[in-house]
């Protein structure tokens, strides 16, 4: 039986399957691995960085230094999220004609 498996990155520059060749914990919330291209014609190497963004689930023994919120499991990153709408009450044909 075969198993096929997701790819959780893959090459900036041909599309191919990469292998993670070293990584380490920078802090509680980030780990740095360094990727090398599966494709011999590629030969590309490079740098990922995995952060914990939020919580979904809290732990049961929680560490007090860190705080991340908790969300949703599919809910936008911070800097994803879509832009609040505008206060404006007028209808947006009213601003086009004046």
């Amino acid at each position: 039986m075969t198993i096929k498996r997701r790819r959780f990155f893959v090459c900036p520059e041909c599309g191919s399957g990469v292998s993670c060749r070293t990584s380490e914990q920078i802090t509680p919330t980030v780990r740095e691995a360094r990727m090398l291209c599966n494709s011999d014609d590629c030969g590309c190497a490079f740098v990922v960085q995995i952060v914990a963004v939020r919580m979904v689930v809290r732990g049961l023994k929680p560490n007090p230094a860190l705080h991340l919120p908790v969300g949703r499991w599919r809910e936008p990153a911070n800097d994803d999220a879509p832009p609040p709408p505008a206060n404006d009450d007028r209808v947006a044909a009213d601003l086009v004609t004046g």
